[in-house]
């Protein structure tokens, strides 16, 4: 299992605040339960190896999507019902139409973004591909953060006033996670960018393209390895059952990034035990 941040949270958090900010407004309570929870909420996606039932990351994919589809499930129908009671119960008037809009757009774009996370998919695996991965992530952090500034200097001309939680607040976690996806795909790039390719025997017991294949390789300097590719392309696949080999780009860290030296294909691994074997 790769220790990456759980990126997920944040939205998770954002859907949960604007909840009770949409219910609620801003009292005493949220001045202290939202940067409690934003700790927490940062704990949650930075600190590594937290127990599976905190996290929703159980020991088998199939468990996981079964805890992170009920998790997903039964939040928001308590935040949908609990946005539509205040909705009903306190229509809002006056400057408040303007905050329950903004609520229920944050709602709305995070049911679409985890339901798109929910959605089985099969990730391309197209070097180039991955390379506009990285600009559009690099793009879209900066023009997340410009944008929000100019609304921020908007609405202090405008208004004479700054908007103190409306907008900074989705906009951070908007660009910290377009930021921690850019980081996320700045080491692939990397490696397969460097041009350095080292080959190394490896083998597996069930290897099929398009396939998840759990396997052993010998680094350099007799240090066995298990590692883990997802959805390996067929190229890569019929290197590693054909000629027991896989060819990694640049090298090996927390994770793997394989391919072939002539090819347009990638994979990164993961690595499951590490150390030499004697």
């Amino acid at each position: 299992m790769s220790d990456r941040p759980r990126w997920y949270f944040f939205a998770w958090f954002a859907v949960v605040a604007a909840a009770h900010l949409a219910v609620e407004g801003w009292t005493e309570t949220t001045a202290i339960g939202l940067p409690v929870g934003f700790a927490a909420t940062l704990a949650l996606v930075f600190v590594r190896r937290l127990p599976w039932w905190a996290t929703g990351e159980a020991r088998t994919a199939s468990t996981a999507r079964g805890v992170k589809v009920a998790g997903f499930g039964l939040l928001w129908l308590l935040v949908a019902g609990a946005i539509v009671v205040g909705l009903v119960e306190h229509p809002p008037h006056g400057a408040d139409v303007l905050y329950a809009g903004v609520f229920v757009s944050i709602f709305a774009g995070a049911s679409v973004f985890g339901l798109v996370k929910l959605l089985p998919k099969r990730a391309s695996t197209r070097r180039a591909v991955l390379r506009w991965k990285l600009v559009f992530a690099t793009t879209a952090a900066w023009a997340v953060g410009a944008l929000a500034l100019a609304a921020e200097v908007a609405a202090i001309v405008v208004t004479g006033g700054w908007l103190p939680w409306v907008l900074p607040v989705p906009s951070l976690v908007v660009v910290l996670a377009l930021a921690g996806w850019r980081s996320e795909l700045t080491g692939p790039v990397a490696c397969l960018a460097s041009g350095r390719w080292t080959p190394v025997a490896a083998a597996a017991f069930d290897v099929r393209a398009g396939e998840p294949v759990d396997g052993w390789a010998v680094l350099p300097g007799d240090v066995r390895i298990k590692f883990h590719l997802p959805a390996v392309p067929a190229d890569i696949a019929a290197e590693l059952g054909n000629r027991r080999r896989l060819w990694l780009a640049g090298w090996p860290a927390e994770d793997l990034v394989v391919g072939l030296p002539d090819g347009d294909t990638y994979a990164i691994g993961f690595i499951g035990h590490h150390g030499p074997w004697g």
